[in-house]
């Protein structure tokens, strides 16, 4: 039996996104600008699910061709889908619809994947930095410790399905954690870290979730738009006799997360 197969080009696949863009009729411009009826119809076709969640967007060109516009109409169209993080562009491959939203649970004493609910999405941890260094005023403040007292400063990116959602960086006490690095390198775990060094539990003091959006070196990590809303988080781990032991700065994507306490 002979199975006949066949791989679609580039071409036939931009060829089948397009399709969604069929049907589509402009107003007067009189009544609502070009890019806006664009801007709407995109926005339609995510909230109905025809873009799906993860889906790529046809290429600028082809989908310019297609509406019969100008490729600046039709980026200011994307470009505000972006600041409001309905799609998110990954450079040198294209633009994409965000993802569903994850879930993060803030629980005592957990790891982070033990709190983080992506819908079945691929969840990867990159390490940027971990340093000893004296500790800044603002950090010696949160922790409870005396100015240039030495601190462990660790910096990474959290992502799903190889797409950056969270990107943190974290602060500890140096003296608490003599083999900090070493533990850690297992598997990227902080909370590995905790136990090796004596703290099986611990609890979240305080966290702060504010508003804001994306500076352009958050923007460049987390593949936004600058100005894309985004949460902001700042969070101080106790271990059991209220000894901060972490304090966490954290930024999240507006739409990729939800927090539930």
């Amino acid at each position: 039996m002979t199975l006949d197969t066949k791989i679609s080009t580039p071409h036939e696949r931009n060829g089948n996104r397009l399709l969604a863009f069929d049907g589509l009729v402009f107003r007067p411009r009189s009544d609502t600008p070009i890019w806006q009826q664009i801007y709407d119809h995109i926005f339609d076709l995510i909230e109905s699910g025809s873009l799906a969640p993860g889906s790529q967007l046809p290429g600028e060109t082809h989908l310019a061709q297609k509406l019969a516009v100008t490729r600046i109409t039709l980026r200011r169209a994307l470009q505000q889908l972006q600041h409001e993080g309905h799609l998110t562009a990954r450079k040198g491959v294209g633009i994409f619809v965000r993802n569903l939203p994850s879930t993060f649970t803030v629980r005592d004493g957990q790891r982070f994947l033990d709190n983080f609910e992506a819908h079945g999405q691929e969840i990867g941890t990159n390490t940027l930095l971990i340093v000893r260094e004296p500790a800044e005023p603002a950090v010696a403040e949160r922790l409870r410790l005396a100015p240039d007292t030495t601190i462990i400063r660790l910096c990474r990116i959290r992502t799903s399905d190889k797409q950056p959602v969270y990107v943190n960086t974290k602060f500890f006490p140096a003296h608490l954690f003599p083999d900090f690095e070493q533990r850690y390198d297992v598997r990227q775990s902080v909370t590995d870290v905790f136990r090796a060094h004596g703290i099986d539990n611990y609890r979240r003091a305080e966290t702060r979730i504010s508003g804001g959006f994306a500076s352009p070196d958050e923007a460049e990590i987390l593949r936004l738009t600058p100005g894309t809303p985004v949460f902001r988080i700042n969070a101080v781990n106790e271990d059991r006799n209220g000894v901060p032991i972490e304090w966490t700065r954290g930024c999240w994507p507006l739409t990729s997360v939800e927090f539930v306490f």
